[in-house]
């Protein structure tokens, strides 16, 4: 769990307008015990939509807070409640959460904290925020240490494995930018190892747009992730 001066130091860059956001959670309690991880966030959110940033921290630290706020901006854009991927992130982790009996909390994540509304976009951004972006991931992943890691792109996949090496965590596989994201979900789980012992373990997942209501393809993944939790 972090602190809200943590979170405040996460989320605010004067003067850019809007807020990084370091991950959504069910409570600010949450164990943060499973990452989903994908490139960096798809709704950008303006300071001035909010009073405070002790409230917009309290939004992303409230999952069914945060997603009203996002079906709430995105109508104002004329756009469906939620997206397909959003859809289906929330049945994966509702799923998952619940299978787990309390054992397994999320923490929906990215590689970079900087929102964008397209992936492609970081590209046109400030490398000065950008670097920022990344170091938010950076100290969320040492905060929380995860068991395990779901990385839902191949792109996310690659800086993991490379931060990962960097930190010197001995990832059990180097990444091969020659392999497609199927190749990597059936190599299946990428042990690594934190500064401490720990172990920690890196699944790969096909994109959430393709789960719906009942992700009966995820249901391999799921095994993967619980099973875990009995080692």
């Amino acid at each position: 769990m972090c602190s809200v001066e943590v979170l405040k130091s996460w989320v605010e860059r004067a003067p850019h307008p809007y807020y990084f956001r370091p991950f959504v959670s069910k409570s600010p309690s949450s164990k943060g015990n499973v990452f989903i991880v994908g490139i960096n966030p798809a709704t950008p959110m303006h300071k001035d939509d909010f009073a405070s940033a002790e409230e917009y921290i309290d939004t992303f630290c409230h999952r069914e807070q945060f997603l009203e706020r996002v079906k709430m901006i995105r109508r104002s854009q004329g756009k469906t409640d939620l997206s397909r991927t959003r859809i289906g992130l929330n049945k994966f982790v509702e799923d998952l959460e619940l299978r787990a009996n309390g054992e397994v909390e999320v923490i929906e994540t990215n590689m970079n904290a900087y929102p964008t509304r397209r992936a492609k976009d970081l590209l046109s951004v400030n490398p000065d925020l950008i670097q920022y972006g990344n170091r938010v991931f950076r100290e969320l992943l040492f905060t929380y240490r995860p068991k395990v890691i779901i990385v839902h792109s191949k792109q996310a996949l690659g800086e993991l494995l490379g931060l990962l090496e960097e930190e010197h965590m001995v990832p059990r596989q180097t990444f091969n930018r020659n392999l497609r994201l199927c190749d990597w979900i059936a190599k299946g789980p990428i042990p690594f190892t934190y500064r401490d012992g720990g172990i920690g373990t890196v699944l790969c997942s096909k994109h959430f747009m393709y789960h719906g209501n009942l992700g009966m393809s995820f249901q391999p993944l799921k095994e993967q992730v619980l099973q875990a939790f009995k080692q």
